[in-house]
């Protein structure tokens, strides 16, 4: 089993694009401001909705929070390096846990939500 799909919130869309196809990567499929983004992440997808209009939806599920929510994103343990030099030449300060099966890279996006970039041994897989 794996994450089929992950989502954080965000009002700004532009902004949350620009970090997370930017800066991370992930190719953007679906871009339907103001109300979502949409990225592949691997096999899953992940998801930045506006909860301003998403969480009082009436045709589906409503999606919405308030407040920084966390996403981790699985990658290779001798990529974290890298990964730290890139998003602080993109002006994002980082900060690092270690945990006991290794060490995780953490940083915000801009609308304050914790993403986190580790290897997958830190939870044994």
């Amino acid at each position: 089993m794996e994450v089929l799909e992950t989502s954080v919130y965000a009002e700004d869309l532009e902004k949350a694009r620009a970090f997370y196809e930017g800066v991370l990567g992930l190719p953007c499929f679906q871009f339907k401001p103001p109300r979502h983004a949409f990225f592949r992440a691997g096999r899953g997808v992940f998801l930045v909705f506006n909860p301003a209009l998403t969480e009082k939806e009436e045709a589906l599920p409503p999606h919405g929070a308030r407040g920084s929510v966390h996403v981790a994103f699985r990658v290779e343990e001798e990529e974290l390096p890298l990964w730290e030099e890139r998003l602080k030449a993109a002006g994002y300060p980082v900060f690092w846990a270690q945990w006991p099966g290794g060490k995780s890279l953490y940083t915000q996006d801009p609308a304050g939500n914790l993403v986190e970039l580790a290897p997958g041994r830190i939870w044994g897989l």
